[in-house]
């Protein structure tokens, strides 16, 4: 049995993982499907994950990258078996990780949570600022009670890790990245993998005699890039936020590894491409903002202010059709209502403009659980004055003004 109760067969080109893929274990899956390709020449590649007990996305794109790899330079055709086990089979599917292995048999995952993000790939610059805004907005939508400043950090750590591999990675296939979110010990994840060249290959182009282990090391110090351009705060400043609390930072590229603590550590067995794994602790409000070394040095605006503060005044726009996604279900309108929630807390002199624009219809529950709730939740004189609706059509005000009145019935009835 492997390191973190995982066990891998290969028998021709038939990969059998079972028992548990952690990060501690997962190279050794890497390993078998080198055999398997490079070694024995196998183009079809069947990767079963029949018997699989559990599964992390740090490991499992760390895989789906390789498959991108193989399948781009070797023309492998894979073929996934889910686990057995119900919801780790969910699993699979909800997170895209069968879409992104076997594209040709798995639709790509239809989930739509609103705090999370299924594994993406991006391989253009649109695409990564397409994907970082996805991941901000899921954010946004969850429970997780950022202030601006420490949401701010947390856009520039994930813009900086997905950045990293458009950079550096030199891969054709780009990146895979994944966001998960533990709000009962208030931490973000967010995971980021590449088939590419790897950190130490990267770091050797301008220091040709470091090692595997002294790339890592000096690939999260100050200053340090594996070019000439740039300052290379963004590993750096990565592993700062990822020391606040319970955070946790981790690196997989070549052969080595390296890990909160800063020491980077020897492995028998090689990632080709870089897997990088960032828990983010949010318990203490603005730490991760103190944590980034001169963070008001940081030369772009933040998410949350290019997309709803107005130019010319001292107001937010909040556009419904855009933000809401759906204007048909209560779970819609209960992430839209959190949403406008952490802007009004980040922004409390600030009014909202709420804009109905291009919405002709909204359902009850919708309209309940975003603008009934948020009325007897921050009281009425403050729903006056800070809420302000605009574009709504004549058959959204009169649904919109039922949902309050009726919720401010049902409140007063069962205070």
């Amino acid at each position: 049995m492997n390191p973190g109760s995982l066990h891998v067969e290969r028998e021709g080109g038939h990969v059998r993982i079972a028992g548990d893929l952690v990060l501690g274990s997962f190279r050794v899956v890497l390993a078998a499907m080198h055999q398997a390709t490079h070694v024995k020449g196998f183009t079809d590649v069947k990767l079963d994950f029949s018997e699989a007990k559990l599964a992390f996305p740090g490991p499992m794109l760390a895989v789906l990258a390789t498959c991108a790899r193989l399948r781009d330079e070797l023309d492998v055709d894979f073929t996934l078996i889910r686990p057995a086990e119900g919801k780790l089979r969910r699993l699979f599917t909800n997170a895209n990780w069968a879409h992104l292995a076997t594209p040709g048999k798995f639709e790509r995952s239809t989930w739509q949570p609103t705090d999370v993000l299924p594994a993406r790939r991006f391989t253009s610059p649109d695409e990564q600022e397409e994907i970082v805004s996805q991941i901000n907005d899921a954010v946004l939508s969850s429970s997780a009670e950022l202030t601006k400043r420490d949401l701010a950090a947390f856009d520039w750590t994930v813009f900086e890790v997905v950045d990293n591999v458009l950079r550096h990675a030199d891969c054709s296939q780009g990146g895979l990245v994944q966001l998960s979110q533990y709000p009962a010990r208030q931490q973000l994840e967010f995971v980021v993998a590449d088939g590419g060249r790897g950190i130490p290959r990267a770091m050797r182009t301008t220091m040709p005699k470091l090692s595997d282990v002294e790339a890592l090391e000096r690939s999260i110090e100050r200053g340090v890039t594996s070019t000439a351009e740039g300052m290379g705060h963004g590993l750096f400043g990565t592993h700062q936020a990822s020391s606040v609390g319970a955070g946790h930072f981790e690196i997989h590229s070549g052969y080595a590894s390296i890990g909160s603590d800063a020491g980077a550590r020897d492995e028998s067995i090689p990632v080709t491409g870089t897997l990088v794994v960032v828990r983010l602790d949010y318990s203490e409000p603005e730490a991760l903002w103190r944590a980034l070394e001169n963070p008001e040095r940081l030369d772009s605006a933040d998410y949350v202010e290019l997309r709803y503060e107005d130019a010319t005044d001292d107001v937010l726009n909040f556009v419904v059709r855009k933000e809401a996604g759906s204007v048909g279900s209560r779970f819609s309108g209960r992430s839209t209502r959190t949403k406008i929630e952490k802007l009004m807390a980040m922004y409390p002199t600030h009014p909202i403009n709420v804009d109905f624009d291009g919405v002709s219809i909204v359902s009850s529950s919708f309209a309940d659980e975003f603008l009934g709730k948020l009325f007897v939740r921050i009281g009425a004189l403050r729903f006056m004055n800070a809420i302000r609706l605009r574009g709504v059509s004549p058959t959204v005000r009169s649904v919109v003004d039922q949902a309050i009145l009726q919720r401010v019935k049902h409140e007063a009835e069962n205070g």
